[in-house]
């Protein structure tokens, strides 16, 4: 039994690799292109983490995660402040990963 799980979560772990495609040139030009407009400290932050999840880091990102990442990097570019950051995020989170829609 021990054996078949482990051939099951080796399998699992290298079907998970396959659909887990870092891209180094792609996050490179995420950045580029979404925090050369950013003035706000937070947002380039948080623009670079978006990047970095969706080209580097994108091992078991959902569709939901794509486009919480997504809708980061069309709107927080254009922040002036914290609090605008904040209130983008939270818009964001709603819309794409809460429990709610509202």
């Amino acid at each position: 039994m021990k054996r078949v799980v482990a051939l099951l979560l080796g399998a699992f772990v290298t079907v998970s690799n396959v659909s887990a495609k870092e891209d180094k040139a792609g996050y490179e030009d995420c950045v580029l292109e979404h925090v050369s407009g950013a003035e706000e400290a937070l947002a380039v932050n948080v623009i670079t983490y978006a990047c970095h999840r969706l080209y580097i880091d994108n091992f078991m990102l959902s569709g939901k995660d794509e486009a919480y990442f997504s809708c980061l990097l069309e709107y927080l570019p254009a922040s002036k402040s914290e609090q605008v950051t904040h209130k983008i995020r939270n818009i964001c989170y709603r819309r794409h990963l809460g429990l709610f829609e509202f």
